[in-house]
């Protein structure tokens, strides 16, 4: 085996938008010089799109409704606008999507957040993380540029682009983005290839439509249990004018008035807990609940770091990992995460999900997450899927606290939520039961990722020559 040394010119880095001399950024302009794909012909990106001018409406109310496209709901790599929320007010600033074509992320881009605006026209409004384009000509199709940059070997491909402080922090600039260069495919082809996965597409499509999410099950599970039921919760939170006596406000563990903290949506949960016995999440653990810290990442680093984007609130993702040295690790121990640790993200836009550590190897937590460690005679899972839980869910909610605009979830908080107390076998019955269900989820998850792979396939045999 020989090792080949990379070496920049000053002309090279200084040809390019940004000078930028890290080794894989300089790799995938100098070496490759942007062809992802080798093919007989390319052509790059900024041939094809163009940027969209930017238009942003402010967070609050709007004057009508809008479909909402989030990157925290949609699958990656399924780059379908189907079955979005509908809204008529937003917490923050969003892009109008309107007059795309395509729509692409810059942020997290590796994980394939790539659409064709089969909306266009329609209210379509998006994070500020997505940037629009136009389609210069009519030489592509944008479904199958979609598709084409949805393969595995462009979404690594962006990983060579990708910079930022830290890799929560890592986009990819749309100046690079329309540099790279993809293979000339004939419009005619392009027709064809989208005619032969049509059917594949039906297919995933089809298989998601019929899939109920994990939270979803969860509930059904403890609603049975518990005799709730989320349809009641639901009707509840759709009042916008109520009142409160000042009696009911010490009625609540956190003396709070806030307007969202006193809606009466939270009463029903607190009635469904009054029935049963409950004991306080911190004399469930085994130490104090607490948060992890702020990393300093390694790319030649061994331990894994747990941040808020592995959290998806019903697995933990590592396909966007990032490590830190074994030194760093051990000087900040209390941050350490352990087999069967829950892990809830607790500030910014992304808190309140909830996921278990479930690997051997050791990990740490980033400060965006706290560390729920339990007592060995506790079920882990039990308490992990009663926070999923409508139970759990709206106590989540109610702890939030906004300092400064930003939504916080502490730990000091966290101790206080309730769980409902079982036995140890009523407990193992809940968690198998669900475990049940959710192993049925995983196996419609499997078959839709079977159908990606026959989808990629017949891409790659059409650009690869």
């Amino acid at each position: 085996m020989r090792i080949q040394p990379l070496t920049a010119t000053f002309t090279s880095i200084g040809n390019q938008a940004f000078l930028r001399s890290d080794v894989k950024y300089r790799y995938f302009w100098d070496v490759t010089r942007g062809e992802v794909v080798p093919n007989i012909g390319s052509i790059s990106l900024r041939e094809i799109l163009s940027l969209v001018l930017k238009t942003i409406l402010k967070k609050g109310d709007l004057q009508d409704d809008y479909f909402l496209l989030s990157i925290d709901l949609s699958e990656s790599r399924d780059g379908q606008l189907r079955n979005l929320p509908s809204v008529n007010r937003i917490g923050s600033d969003k892009l109008l999507l309107k007059d795309a074509d395509m729509i692409i992320t810059k942020l997290g881009a590796t994980r394939g957040y790539v659409f064709d605006n089969t909306l266009k026209g329609k209210n379509l409004i998006g994070s500020t993380e997505l940037i629009p384009y136009k389609m210069i000509g009519d030489s592509y199709l944008p479904a199958f540029l979609k598709y084409l940059l949805l393969l595995p070997v462009y979404l690594n491909a962006f990983s060579y682009l990708e910079s930022g402080k830290t890799p929560s922090h890592w986009r990819v600039a749309p100046l690079d983005l329309l540099r790279i260069k993809i293979p000339k495919v004939p419009l005619a082809t392009q027709c064809e290839v989208l005619s032969k996965i049509r059917a594949y597409q039906e297919k995933i499509n089809k298989l998601n439509d019929s899939q109920t999410d994990a939270t979803t099950l969860i509930d059904r599970v403890f609603a049975d249990e518990f005799g709730y039921a989320p349809s009641v919760y639901q009707e509840k939170a759709k009042d916008h004018i109520y009142q409160k006596e000042f009696v009911a406000l010490s009625r609540s563990f956190i003396l709070r008035s806030s307007v969202k903290f006193q809606h009466p949506k939270y009463d029903y949960t607190d009635e469904i807990l009054c029935r049963y016995p409950t004991v306080k999440l911190k004399t469930l653990c085994s130490q104090r609940i607490h948060r992890g810290v702020q990393p300093e990442y390694d790319s030649n680093g061994d331990i894994l770091v747990v941040k808020t984007v592995n959290l998806k609130h019903g697995y933990l993702d590592f396909s966007e990992s990032a490590h830190v040295t074994q030194q760093f690790f051990e000087s900040n121990s209390e941050a350490s995460v352990q087999k069967e640790d829950i892990l809830i993200s607790s500030t910014g836009e992304g808190r309140g999900k909830v996921d278990i550590y479930e690997l051997e190897e050791p990990a740490i937590a980033d400060s965006h997450i706290s560390i729920v460690r339990l007592k060995n005679n506790i079920n882990p899972y039990y308490v992990l899927y009663f926070m999923h839980s409508l139970l759990g869910k709206l106590q989540l909610e109610t702890l939030e606290m906004a300092i400064k605009g930003t939504p916080e979830i502490y730990a000091h908080q966290l101790e206080q939520m309730r769980i409902i107390d079982l036995p140890p076998k009523r407990q193992h019955s809940i968690v198998e039961e669900i475990r049940k269900q959710l192993l049925e989820l995983q196996k419609q998850r499997t078959q839709v990722q079977r159908l990606r792979d026959q989808i990629d396939e017949i891409f790659m045999q059409t650009i690869v020559n």
